[in-house]
């Protein structure tokens, strides 16, 4: 009866152990490459922040900008013929 008994707890302690075992050695390899990579991944975007913008992102912005301006000319054309328009014609224009 003893040996039964000892058989059976053998059964559910080893793999508890080695579970526990498994468990520690991941969490503090896990903790351990964690912080290096969290550290590389500083170093890397530090060195990103630093970068000039890239020379296609450049040429779309200026595009931008440029037809930005051309559409604010224009807004600022029609706004001052509708408000001519409307000072000739007496209407209350709003």
């Amino acid at each position: 009866m003893n040996r039964d008994l000892t058989m059976k707890v053998l059964v559910w302690v080893i793999p508890v152990v080695f579970g526990a075992g498994g468990f520690y050695a991941l969490i503090t390899s896990t903790s351990a490459s964690t912080s290096h990579d969290l550290a590389e991944v500083r170093v890397e975007l530090d060195e990103h922040k630093e970068l000039k913008a890239h020379p296609v992102t450049e040429e779309r912005i200026d595009t931008i900008l440029t037809e930005q301006r051309a559409v604010r000319a224009e807004q600022k054309e029609q706004a001052e013929n509708i408000s001519a328009i409307c000072q000739a014609t007496g209407a209350r224009c709003k």
